[in-house]
């Protein structure tokens, strides 16, 4: 936040505009929004369609959480996997962002893997441990 009110002021009232708050930004939207998603899932409050969740009974419930745990589990060892070869590529080859910043792309491609990781072991916690912990900390809420 202070770095876009950095950004407008110096753009509007100083007419002096910064080059490199916009990109800054970006790549701190990114590092929030990796860092959150394995926190976010653990505590449920990630987007789903819960018209379909409400038609089943708790059995056939449990067998779709099981099955998009699993799901999830897979997606995140191919996006750690990938993310990580795009990482190091641009890392050896010394890819950089095209302002006048010139950022190394690595450390950004980077958040990928680190965003599936913790996604990946939210889920992996989940299916360990089922949804008697999510259970738990919603009866403590209450």
């Amino acid at each position: 936040m202070l770095c876009i009110c950095y950004s407008v002021i110096s753009r509007y009232f100083f007419r002096s505009p910064s080059m490199y708050a916009t990109e800054i930004c970006v790549y701190l939207l990114l590092l929030g929004t990796w860092s959150s998603v394995g926190y976010v899932h653990k505590v449920d409050r990630h987007v789903r369609v819960e018209v379909f969740e409400n038609l089943f009974g708790e059995g056939p419930k449990a067998i779709a959480k099981l099955i998009s745990t699993i799901c999830i589990i897979v997606f995140c060892a191919v996006l750690v996997w990938a993310g990580y070869l795009v990482a190091e590529t641009a890392y050896l080859r010394n890819y950089r962002s095209t302002s006048l910043l010139k950022f190394p792309l690595w450390v950004t491609y980077a958040l990928i893997p680190y965003g599936g990781f913790l996604l990946g072991c939210a889920a992996l916690n989940r299916l360990v441990t089922g949804d008697k912990r999510l259970a738990d900390d919603k009866n403590e809420d209450a």
